[in-house]
């Protein structure tokens, strides 16, 4: 099964919220223990993603996991 859009909106969101609290990719790198370059590529859609990483976004940017997911 082919999920590029769904791993695109899924970046997007995550970007929206990182950008909307003044947080830099380094920053947010640097809080959830992850690298600048696997956020670059998470935003953009071209990186996978596990649960526990996802959880660790949301709770920096003090979000609900399920806001990340609008498909």
């Amino acid at each position: 099964m082919d999920n590029e859009a769904e791993k695109r909106s899924l970046g997007s969101n995550i970007r929206h919220e990182r950008e909307q609290r003044g947080i830099s990719q380094r920053q947010l790198a640097l809080m959830t223990g992850t690298s600048r370059s696997y956020l670059w590529k998470l935003e953009g859609g071209s990186a996978d993603v596990g649960i526990d990483v996802l959880c660790k976004i949301a709770r920096v940017l003090d979000v609900p996991v399920g806001s990340f997911i609008d498909f």
